[in-house]
């Protein structure tokens, strides 16, 4: 460590203070040549952890420091190694969570910013968000305000980053996995006082993990009535959600023999994801608004 990062660093360790004079400080002994060692990585997260309430300033330095140590200095650039994986989150994991909110913007940006990182850093980044909105604590929850089991619009907002970011395996792409979690925040929300960007952003990313994997066939105009109707109807339990919904659209007229039957299913689809999907629906036992909101952008596919 050199002297003046010594002297900078004693100084806000002593003082808990990570404010604009002491993010220009550490700006000027750390990054003067636009690189940032191992040792001042680890410093950096140090004083983070040390800080009682960070600028927002430092937020804005120790992201774009770290995720140049991370993302930028090493080749092939833009590729985040396993070794800077495991160590971003061993560095941010201490005690089994996202701490700041300075860490969870970090681990999004890293995210974001690169070109290609191993998998496990995005489900990871996932989880800490997951973990903020189920347990209503973590990073996302400055000020406080919110409760557990709510979605506000800081975590729909990070979600969406780390689901649509160019660092996963497939950026185009919901997986299985991230679909499930999706799933599982909205059964945990349905009570909350939640963003009304969230059901946006469910219905949108469900879409996509259906329809990259599958081809949907496009309704007619009279199944999307009859579909909406069935969506309304709330005096029955759900049973075989499914076999209702086909029900539902077979007591409409007849139409000729050569005509799609079911023209909301999907073309080609195997029993597992057939399975899959009717359990997710089903799992609580009725048809919530944002699965009414994912049925109606379906059928309008």
């Amino acid at each position: 460590m050199t002297k003046p990062l010594d002297d900078v660093s004693a100084m806000i360790a002593q003082s808990r203070a990570l404010g604009p004079d002491e993010t220009l400080a550490l700006r000027g002994v750390v990054w003067p040549d636009g690189r940032i060692s191992a040792n001042e990585a680890a410093i950096l997260f140090e004083l983070n952890r040390a800080s009682s309430a960070p600028s927002s300033e430092w937020v804005d330095f120790f992201v774009e420091a770290i995720t140049a140590y991370v993302v930028e200095q090493a080749e092939p650039r833009g590729y985040v190694s396993d070794e800077k994986a495991d160590w971003l989150i061993a560095a941010i994991d201490q005690d089994g969570r996202v701490d700041t909110l300075a860490e969870l913007e970090l681990l999004v940006k890293v995210v974001e910013k690169a070109e290609n990182a191993p998998e496990r850093l995005k489900r990871y980044a996932l989880d800490q968000i997951r973990s903020a909105v189920l347990n209503g604590e973590g990073p996302t929850r400055c000020g406080g305000g919110l409760t557990p089991g709510s979605i506000g619009t800081t975590e729909v907002r990070l979600l969406r980053r780390v689901l649509y970011a160019t660092g996963g395996q497939a950026p185009a792409h919901i997986s299985r996995e991230e679909a499930e979690l999706l799933f599982a925040i909205k059964d945990a929300t349905l009570a909350g006082q939640n963003a009304p960007e969230w059901q946006t952003l469910f219905v949108q990313a469900m879409r996509l993990h259906l329809m990259t994997d599958q081809r949907f066939r496009a309704l007619s105009r009279e199944d999307a009535v009859r579909l909406h109707a069935f969506m309304a109807d709330t005096k029955a339990g759900m049973g075989s959600f499914f076999r209702r919904m086909f029900q539902s659209l077979g007591d409409a007229p007849a139409r000729p023999a050569a005509a799609t039957p079911l023209p909301v299913t999907v073309e080609g689809i195997s029993a597992e994801e057939d399975s899959w999907l009717q359990a997710m629906v089903e799992a609580d036992g009725a048809l919530d608004p944002l699965e009414r909101a994912l049925l109606k952008a379906l059928a309008e596919d």
